[in-house]
């Protein structure tokens, strides 16, 4: 009986084993995709697991290609109240930037730098170009059906040749201009949760002297403008 004990274990063995493996020409199947894990850096927590802002936060690098209108007077706070009231298209805007986003904050907040160039084409004709940071919120409650996001900036931004709305009539001349004024630029940007590669932005950017403290200068100029943006 020992000796059948020992001639019947390495069948009963093979037949177990033959019986777990799968049958052949069998596919294993698939393995459940991981959920995307953060790939900014986070101060003071971060997006939860699962969050579809997290696929968006991945593609880092962003390209915009903007068009916009020159308003030819008017102050920010005013234009931005009622820009129906103002004179626009003296100029119109040309540009493109380059943008990477460096951080998260807390759970709603994201910080960008942004790099950008244009052209001020009919009245001014003259290249313009600018950096800024911008602190975007992108925590709306309707996020998961339309993200959205808003942002402001501060940056420098560079006017080869100044528009009359900086320089002044020849009868009443501005006593203090500068090529080199901030970058204040609040934007709005929306996008399809599932497409987190593609972006419609819509900005006011706007130059000026920060009440005084770039040269003494006072008034600025505001370029409406609506852009497309990439991110990869």
């Amino acid at each position: 009986m020992q000796l059948l004990s020992l001639a019947v274990r390495p069948i009963a063995c093979a037949l177990a084993l033959a019986a777990a493996a799968p049958p052949a020409g069998a596919q294993p199947a698939p393995a459940s995709p991981a959920p995307l894990a953060a790939t900014v850096p986070n101060w003071w927590g971060g997006l939860p697991a699962g969050d579809a802002r997290i696929a968006r936060d991945s593609l880092r690098n962003g390209l915009t290609v903007w068009i916009g209108s020159v308003a030819e007077d008017g102050y920010l706070r005013q234009i931005a109240i009622q820009p129906w009231n103002y004179d626009w298209g003296g100029d119109t805007f040309y540009g493109a930037s380059y943008s990477r986003r460096l951080l998260r904050v807390w759970t709603d907040f994201a910080v960008d730098f942004e790099l950008g160039a244009g052209y001020r084409s009919g009245q001014t004709n003259s290249p313009e170009a600018w950096y800024a940071f911008y602190l975007r919120y992108d925590g709306f409650p309707w996020r998961d059906r339309l993200y959205t996001s808003f942002g402001l900036s501060t940056g420098i931004n560079w006017l080869n040749t100044l528009p009359e709305v900086e320089t002044g009539t020849p009868q009443y001349p501005e006593p203090h201009t500068s090529r080199f004024l901030h970058y204040f630029s609040p934007e709005i940007a929306v996008g399809l949760p599932h497409r987190p590669q593609d972006e419609l932005v819509l900005r006011y950017a706007h130059r000026s002297g920060m009440f005084g403290l770039f040269n003494g200068v006072w008034e600025g100029s505001n370029v409406l403008q609506l852009g497309y943006r990439r991110r990869f």
